[in-house]
């Protein structure tokens, strides 16, 4: 069976609306008039939606009515290029990774495409800044629990604990990858026959990235693309920002919409939640996060959100956020560049960073206020946070 990328195949215009999909909120405006002397038609909002990588993503533009036939032919290329990543990413169905995985656990070496070296070498680099907490390494484990699924919540019980214990003992990380330059090309191999790469923690940010800059390269600059709720922003909506809601993450929370963040030229707004996919058995909840160190979900940390220069960060650093817990977090984050950071755990527990606090609209959080620094696992240096956040200006008290 093949699985058409491309899923909902229509241009939506929007004049005054608020359009809110998927933890989205793009800010209310009607189509923009055109410029005193300027020939061009009122700008318009385009939708367009496409599935890769087991989630809907999302691609909206804000562009000239009069640019439409242009930006149908780049969302066409878009198009290809999702289903090309489709295929060459995915780490359970045949495709490019597959036959790379195939390779590394049989000890052969495999030529990579410039392409793919440039996203390997990122991609190690985050996993090692990030402290092994982000490990795209780790696919054998993930598939032990079962959680390569597309399809959630799981009622499987979770693997033999002998299981995981044998895996640890040979825990493969990203360290066990090697990339060699070599006259034919970069060479991929692996020091450990356990690797199995699953991208399903970055895979989504790259993929906006790329949508970014292909539109970008096309003329279009006020974009965002909504990757399952995930979103990286580009320009703004005619003379608004875009807005993204951070969403509650179950029914602990108040309300639905938790916050919003406006915008601010090119960024990705990122949020990894253990709250949509998980397995259930025999009255206990397991998360699909998986702690690389234990080989067992993490337990304790809800949600985290960031806010980074691109989406392959982004991706990357919400999931080690989570990984790295409460202790860590503040160092983790640190050492990846990030100043934006916002965790939710259990019973309501809540940390943010001072930078983060101060882009949150419209705030139902109370949290405590912890500062992104290397020494945060020794010294969390906790202090009162605003509780509300009205238009950049804070008002109450931390609970």
């Amino acid at each position: 069976m093949q699985m058409r990328t491309i899923i909902n195949n229509e241009t939506i215009r929007v004049g005054i609306a608020c359009v809110m999909a998927l933890g989205l909120l793009t800010a209310c405006a009607d189509s923009q008039p055109a410029a005193e002397g300027n020939n061009q038609s009122p700008s318009v909002l385009h939708k367009q939606s496409y599935y890769v990588f087991g989630t809907v993503l999302d691609v909206l533009v804000w562009a000239p009515k009069e640019k439409q036939p242009a930006l149908e032919n780049a969302l066409l290329k878009v198009e290809e290029k999702l289903n090309a990543m489709h295929h060459q990413w995915h780490a359970w169905k045949p495709g490019r990774l597959q036959a790379i995985n195939a390779a590394l656990r049989h000890g052969q070496r495999i030529t990579l495409s410039d392409e793919e070296a440039r996203f390997l070498q990122r991609v190690k680099a985050l996993s090692q800044t990030s402290e092994g907490a982000f490990d795209p390494a780790i696919g054998e484990l993930v598939h032990l629990w079962g959680f390569h699924a597309d399809e959630f919540p799981l009622h499987t019980p979770p693997p033999d604990a002998t299981a995981i214990d044998e895996w640890l003992q040979q825990r493969p990380s990203m360290a066990d990858l090697h990339l060699t330059k070599k006259s034919e090309g970069v060479q991929l191999w692996s020091s450990n026959p356990r690797i199995w790469l699953d991208f399903g923690g970055v895979a989504k940010g790259y993929a906006t990235d790329v949508v970014a800059k292909m539109l970008q390269q096309a003329g279009f600059a006020d974009v965002i693309i909504n990757a399952g709720g995930d979103v990286l922003v580009n320009g703004q909506k005619g003379v608004a920002p875009w807005r993204v809601a951070i969403r509650a993450p179950g029914a602990d929370w108040p309300g639905d919409i938790l916050a919003v963040i406006e915008s601010r030229g090119h960024e990705a707004i990122f949020t990894s939640g253990n709250y949509q996919r998980y397995t259930r058995y025999d009255g206990t909840r397991y998360a699909h996060i998986l702690d690389p160190a234990t080989g067992w979900p993490v337990p304790d940390v809800v949600s985290a959100t960031v806010i980074a220069d691109d989406g392959t960060l982004a991706d990357a650093a919400a999931t080690a956020m989570i990984v790295a817990g409460w202790q860590r977090w503040p160092r983790v984050a640190q050492q990846l560049g990030l100043d934006s950071v916002l965790l939710l755990g259990e019973d309501g527990r809540c940390e943010i960073s001072p930078a983060m606090a101060g882009r949150l609209k419209n705030s139902r959080l109370h949290c405590q206020l912890r500062s992104v620094e290397a020494d945060g696992e020794k010294n969390p240096a906790l202090k009162s946070a605003p509780a509300r956040h009205e238009s950049g200006q804070s008002s109450g008290k931390s609970t």
